[in-house]
């Protein structure tokens, strides 16, 4: 098993609530000065200030207004941040109780696993979401560990959760795109996060899902501009990224853990994707 370093929820005081808000002025002195893979679910709501964040090797702009969202496992760097002002609030996974996101998991559109990593929100959505989040920090200011108060400042997240899905739902959701395609897609990708490491080819997903390679194909264009073997061929070459930039692995061992027999395929596949050899994209990312 190749090694991954990784970065957590820390706040021990916290762990039985695995929530906590924190200004972003705040947690300025605590970032790190190279890429870190978190494992734990990251809001960020910029309220003034401009600058830059990257999330898994994709630069954005940020300005008043713009909301960056973190998943367990992505790559996030932190520069060009000491004008930004923002709130920010770090969720530990297992604390979106499988009862709590019910909500979310019975719409494939609203799922986390969807949400894009950075979107513009306008004065009003953006008026209650910090409202949202206010609620959620003041509860917690007088935060006793107790169930009680366990139960409401997860709730509470929940809310402010929903308030964002309904509006990525409302603003980025094609509406030709039927609840048929939308269920094919999301089938897939779900599959395709536990599969892609040892499975590479779309005849697979099409088998395991019953349905057609065609089928997967024009749910993923619908959904993502791309074929579902493209996809699968992104995610692959995003993992080898992630783990060239944060694992002290070979390129050998790293090209055996993404189901790679020889490490020449593995570099030929990511040559192809990414126009460099995983070393050399590895030395591009340390020398930043």
């Amino acid at each position: 098993m190749v090694a991954i370093k990784k970065t957590g929820f820390e706040n021990e005081r916290l762990q039985c609530l695995g929530i906590e808000p924190i200004r972003f002025s705040a947690l300025k002195a605590k970032l790190p000065s190279q890429p870190e893979r978190v494992e734990f679910y990251m809001l960020f709501i910029v309220t003034g200030g401009v600058g830059k964040h990257a999330v898994d090797f994709v630069e954005y702009p940020l300005c008043e207004g713009d909301l960056i969202f973190i998943r367990p496992g992505q790559v996030q760097e932190w520069y060009d941040y000491a004008d930004l002002e923002g709130e920010v609030i770090l969720i530990e996974p297992t604390s979106l109780a499988n009862e709590t996101l019910s909500s979310l998991d019975n719409r494939p559109e609203l799922s986390l696993l969807h949400w894009p990593n950075m979107v513009s929100i306008d004065q009003g959505s953006r008026r209650d979401l910090l409202q949202s989040l206010q609620r959620i920090r003041r509860d917690f200011t007088h935060f006793d560990s107790s169930p009680m108060d366990i139960a409401l400042i997860r709730h509470e997240l929940l809310g402010l959760l929903l308030r964002i899905a309904r509006g990525l739902s409302q603003n980025n959701m094609d509406s030709s795109f039927s609840n048929r395609s939308l269920r094919t897609y999301y089938l897939f990708k779900v599959l395709l996060e536990e599969e892609y490491k040892q499975h590479h080819q779309l005849k697979f997903y099409a088998k395991r899902l019953g349905y057609a390679e065609s089928t997967l194909s024009r749910a993923s264009i619908r959904a993502e501009g791309c074929s579902a073997k493209v996809m699968i061929d992104r995610r692959v070459s995003l993992e080898a990224k992630r783990m060239l930039v944060h694992s002290d692995a070979s390129v050998a061992e790293i090209g055996f853990y993404l189901g790679f027999s020889e490490a020449t395929n593995f570099v030929k596949f990511f040559r192809r994707l990414e126009g460099c050899t995983p070393q050399q994209f590895r030395e591009q990312k340390l020398i930043k």
